[in-house]
Protein backbone atom coordinates (compact mmCIF):
# COMPACT_ATOMS: atom_id res chain seq x y z
CA UNK A 1 0.00 0.00 0.00
CA UNK A 2 1.17 3.29 -1.14
CA UNK A 3 0.36 6.58 1.37
CA UNK A 4 -0.30 9.39 -0.75
CA UNK A 5 -0.80 13.22 0.74
CA UNK A 6 -1.67 16.40 -0.78
CA UNK A 7 -1.89 19.54 1.73
CA UNK A 8 -2.12 21.74 -0.78
CA UNK A 9 -4.29 21.86 -3.78
CA UNK A 10 -8.12 22.35 -3.68
CA UNK A 11 -8.59 18.87 -3.14
CA UNK A 12 -6.35 18.42 -0.81
CA UNK A 13 -6.50 15.07 1.07
CA UNK A 14 -4.94 11.68 1.99
CA UNK A 15 -5.26 8.20 0.26
CA UNK A 16 -4.00 4.69 0.95
CA UNK A 17 -4.15 2.59 -2.32
CA UNK A 18 -2.41 -0.16 -3.79
CA UNK A 19 -2.92 1.56 -7.36
CA UNK A 20 -6.79 -0.52 -7.59
CA UNK A 21 -8.29 0.02 -4.24
CA UNK A 22 -7.75 2.97 -2.12
CA UNK A 23 -9.03 4.62 0.98
CA UNK A 24 -9.38 8.77 0.41
CA UNK A 25 -9.76 11.22 3.10
CA UNK A 26 -10.45 14.68 2.09
CA UNK A 27 -9.91 17.99 4.61
CA UNK A 28 -9.14 21.73 4.42
CA UNK A 29 -5.47 22.76 3.49
CA UNK A 30 -5.80 25.81 5.45
CA UNK A 31 -5.99 23.57 8.32
CA UNK A 32 -3.57 21.02 7.22
CA UNK A 33 -1.44 21.10 9.65
CA UNK A 34 -3.94 19.97 12.41
CA UNK A 35 -5.44 17.97 10.21
CA UNK A 36 -3.41 16.32 7.89
CA UNK A 37 -1.88 13.46 10.92
CA UNK A 38 -5.14 12.46 11.91
CA UNK A 39 -6.39 11.56 8.37
CA UNK A 40 -4.09 9.55 7.58
CA UNK A 41 -4.67 7.90 10.96
CA UNK A 42 -8.48 7.85 9.51
CA UNK A 43 -7.30 6.04 6.26
CA UNK A 44 -4.96 3.61 7.73
CA UNK A 45 -7.56 2.43 10.67
CA UNK A 46 -10.20 2.09 7.61
CA UNK A 47 -8.43 0.19 5.03
CA UNK A 48 -7.23 -2.12 7.71
CA UNK A 49 -3.60 -2.30 7.34
CA UNK A 50 -0.98 -1.41 9.70
CA UNK A 51 1.88 1.38 9.33
CA UNK A 52 4.52 -1.57 8.58
CA UNK A 53 2.26 -2.35 5.46
CA UNK A 54 3.27 0.55 3.50
CA UNK A 55 5.28 0.38 0.87
CA UNK A 56 6.19 3.96 -0.51
CA UNK A 57 4.88 7.51 0.06
CA UNK A 58 3.80 10.00 -2.73
CA UNK A 59 3.25 13.45 -1.92
CA UNK A 60 2.63 16.49 -4.05
CA UNK A 61 5.68 19.10 -3.78
CA UNK A 62 4.37 22.03 -5.47
CA UNK A 63 3.76 25.02 -6.69
CA UNK A 64 1.58 26.10 -4.05
CA UNK A 65 1.37 27.34 -0.67
CA UNK A 66 4.20 27.93 1.39
CA UNK A 67 2.41 26.47 4.95
CA UNK A 68 0.85 23.72 3.10
CA UNK A 69 3.58 22.17 1.27
CA UNK A 70 6.03 22.34 4.02
CA UNK A 71 3.44 20.44 6.58
CA UNK A 72 2.89 17.89 4.08
CA UNK A 73 6.00 17.51 2.41
CA UNK A 74 7.66 17.67 6.38
CA UNK A 75 5.31 14.89 7.34
CA UNK A 76 5.72 12.58 4.28
CA UNK A 77 9.36 13.03 4.60
CA UNK A 78 8.77 11.69 8.33
CA UNK A 79 6.87 8.50 7.70
CA UNK A 80 9.40 7.40 4.72
CA UNK A 81 12.35 8.26 7.10
CA UNK A 82 10.97 6.44 10.05
CA UNK A 83 9.29 3.39 8.19
CA UNK A 84 12.69 3.49 5.67
CA UNK A 85 10.53 3.13 2.60
CA UNK A 86 10.78 5.30 -0.58
CA UNK A 87 9.47 8.39 -1.58
CA UNK A 88 8.71 10.30 -4.46
CA UNK A 89 7.05 13.72 -4.67
CA UNK A 90 5.42 15.24 -8.18
CA UNK A 91 4.39 18.35 -8.90
CA UNK A 92 1.41 19.93 -8.63
CA UNK A 93 0.81 20.43 -12.57
CA UNK A 94 1.25 15.89 -12.68
CA UNK A 95 -1.33 15.74 -10.28
CA UNK A 96 -3.77 17.84 -12.22
CA UNK A 97 -2.81 16.14 -15.44
CA UNK A 98 -4.05 12.82 -13.88
CA UNK A 99 -7.45 14.25 -12.65
CA UNK A 100 -8.81 14.02 -16.38
CA UNK A 101 -9.11 12.01 -19.26
CA UNK A 102 -8.01 15.35 -21.47
CA UNK A 103 -5.21 16.01 -23.07
CA UNK A 104 -3.15 19.14 -24.69
CA UNK A 105 -4.14 21.92 -22.24
CA UNK A 106 -2.17 23.95 -19.62
CA UNK A 107 -1.94 24.01 -16.06
CA UNK A 108 -2.55 27.64 -14.79
CA UNK A 109 -1.81 28.21 -11.00
CA UNK A 110 -2.00 31.90 -9.36
CA UNK A 111 1.05 32.62 -7.98
CA UNK A 112 0.39 36.49 -6.92
CA UNK A 113 -1.96 39.36 -7.82
CA UNK A 114 0.18 39.98 -11.73
CA UNK A 115 1.36 36.56 -12.20
CA UNK A 116 0.98 33.03 -12.79
CA UNK A 117 2.40 29.83 -12.50
CA UNK A 118 1.93 28.11 -16.43
CA UNK A 119 2.92 25.01 -18.05
CA UNK A 120 1.50 23.10 -21.11
CA UNK A 121 0.62 19.02 -20.76
CA UNK A 122 1.17 16.71 -23.76
CA UNK A 123 1.86 18.54 -27.55
CA UNK A 124 2.24 21.73 -26.00
CA UNK A 125 5.02 20.26 -23.31
CA UNK A 126 7.63 21.79 -25.37
CA UNK A 127 6.58 24.85 -26.34
CA UNK A 128 5.55 25.96 -22.98
CA UNK A 129 7.70 24.54 -20.17
CA UNK A 130 6.69 25.69 -16.38
CA UNK A 131 7.26 29.38 -16.15
CA UNK A 132 5.96 32.24 -14.30
CA UNK A 133 4.44 35.23 -16.50
CA UNK A 134 2.46 37.83 -16.21
CA UNK A 135 -1.69 37.25 -16.24
CA UNK A 136 -1.69 39.34 -19.76
CA UNK A 137 0.70 37.57 -21.26
CA UNK A 138 -0.77 33.93 -20.05
CA UNK A 139 -3.92 35.10 -21.93
CA UNK A 140 -2.61 36.35 -24.81
CA UNK A 141 -0.67 33.17 -25.25
CA UNK A 142 -3.44 31.12 -24.25
CA UNK A 143 -6.20 33.50 -26.68
CA UNK A 144 -3.86 32.32 -30.09
CA UNK A 145 -4.52 28.82 -29.46
CA UNK A 146 -7.85 27.65 -30.89
CA UNK A 147 -10.07 25.55 -28.87
CA UNK A 148 -7.27 25.37 -25.85
CA UNK A 149 -8.40 24.50 -22.33
CA UNK A 150 -6.88 25.08 -19.21
CA UNK A 151 -6.96 23.43 -15.75
CA UNK A 152 -5.70 24.28 -12.15
CA UNK A 153 -6.00 26.69 -9.23
CA UNK A 154 -6.69 30.55 -10.28
CA UNK A 155 -8.05 33.50 -7.95
CA UNK A 156 -11.64 34.47 -8.06
CA UNK A 157 -9.87 38.07 -9.81
CA UNK A 158 -7.79 35.67 -12.39
CA UNK A 159 -10.90 33.62 -13.26
CA UNK A 160 -12.47 36.87 -13.95
CA UNK A 161 -9.82 37.40 -16.62
CA UNK A 162 -9.74 33.89 -18.35
CA UNK A 163 -13.51 33.71 -18.42
CA UNK A 164 -13.07 33.39 -22.16
CA UNK A 165 -10.61 30.10 -22.13
CA UNK A 166 -11.90 27.04 -21.79
CA UNK A 167 -11.90 25.21 -18.31
CA UNK A 168 -11.39 21.36 -18.19
CA UNK A 169 -14.51 20.17 -16.65
CA UNK A 170 -14.50 16.52 -17.27
CA UNK A 171 -12.36 15.42 -13.65
CA UNK A 172 -12.04 12.18 -12.11
CA UNK A 173 -12.46 11.79 -8.60
CA UNK A 174 -9.35 12.22 -6.49
CA UNK A 175 -9.11 8.82 -5.07
CA UNK A 176 -9.10 7.20 -8.73
CA UNK A 177 -6.81 9.93 -9.86
CA UNK A 178 -4.19 8.65 -6.95
CA UNK A 179 -4.72 5.18 -8.14
CA UNK A 180 -3.58 6.26 -11.61
CA UNK A 181 -0.60 8.23 -10.17
CA UNK A 182 0.83 5.38 -7.82
CA UNK A 183 0.00 2.76 -11.11
CA UNK A 184 2.52 4.95 -12.96
CA UNK A 185 4.90 6.07 -10.30
CA UNK A 186 8.51 3.35 -9.59
CA UNK A 187 9.29 3.30 -5.96
CA UNK A 188 12.61 2.45 -6.22
CA UNK A 189 13.76 0.28 -3.56
CA UNK A 190 17.45 1.20 -2.43
CA UNK A 191 19.21 1.62 1.16
CA UNK A 192 18.61 5.39 1.46
CA UNK A 193 16.18 7.82 0.20
CA UNK A 194 16.28 11.15 -1.10
CA UNK A 195 13.62 13.33 1.34
CA UNK A 196 11.83 15.54 -1.03
CA UNK A 197 12.38 19.33 -0.96
CA UNK A 198 9.22 21.52 -1.70
CA UNK A 199 8.97 23.22 -5.19
CA UNK A 200 7.46 26.96 -4.85
CA UNK A 201 7.47 27.62 -8.51
CA UNK A 202 9.64 30.58 -8.77
CA UNK A 203 13.21 29.42 -9.28
CA UNK A 204 14.81 31.50 -11.02
CA UNK A 205 15.81 28.98 -13.38
CA UNK A 206 11.85 29.24 -14.90
CA UNK A 207 10.77 32.17 -14.26
CA UNK A 208 10.91 34.97 -16.89
CA UNK A 209 13.28 38.25 -17.01
CA UNK A 210 15.50 36.36 -14.39
CA UNK A 211 18.72 35.14 -14.90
Amino acid sequence: MILCIDTSTELSGVCVTDGNRSNYLSFDARHASEGVLEAIDSVIQKAGVELNDLKGVLVIKGPGSFTGLRVGIAVANQFAHQLNIPIVGIRTEEFYQNLTDESDFFYLQTMNRDQVYMVGLDSFQSEFPPQIVSVSECHHELSSLAGVQWLGQLSEAHLDQFEGINRTKDLISPDLMWNRLVEATKFTERESYDLVEPFYGKDPTITKGKK
